[in-house]
């Protein structure tokens, strides 16, 4: 019986997701720039950011990038490089962001839906600010 009862536990807390429901919805591509483009069209959003990053939109994939924990919630993606080191979220309608120190951020309303993006603070200032202003209305 308390096998059964630690096997719930374990499922029930691994069940749980920092990710938002729209994430699975969210594909990436190339603009006409060559630039690599985030959208999700239920969320009626979309990105430009650098080609080197690599993306997690499920918990699964974060692990793959990341050995941490996530450090928000309703995560629309999770993006990461390792070119000069740094991270960042963008997250979807979130009740509320506990602002972690080792982040800047922008909050924007896109139609509905609230977006914050927050971008690691050792991000080069360029970058982050790209990363910041390209986050835009698919509509």
């Amino acid at each position: 019986m308390k096998k059964l009862i630690y096997l719930l536990f374990f499922s029930f807390l691994t069940s749980c997701s920092s990710f938002s429901e729209y994430s699975k919805e969210t594909k990436k591509g190339f603009d006409e720039e060559d630039r690599t483009m985030v959208s999700n069209e239920a969320a009626n959003l979309k990105t430009i950011t650098f080609g080197d990053f690599k993306f997690a939109t499920s918990q699964k994939e974060f692990r793959k990038l990341n050995k941490q924990k996530p450090q928000f919630k309703e995560i629309l993606f999770y993006a990461k490089t390792t070119d000069v080191p740094y991270e960042y979220y963008v997250l979807h309608n979130p009740k509320e962001v506990i602002k972690n120190e080792s982040f800047t951020y922008k909050d924007t309303i896109i139609g509905n839906s609230r977006f914050v993006i927050a971008v690691s603070k050792n991000a080069p200032r360029q970058d982050s600010e790209f990363i910041k202003k390209m986050v835009l209305s698919l509509r």
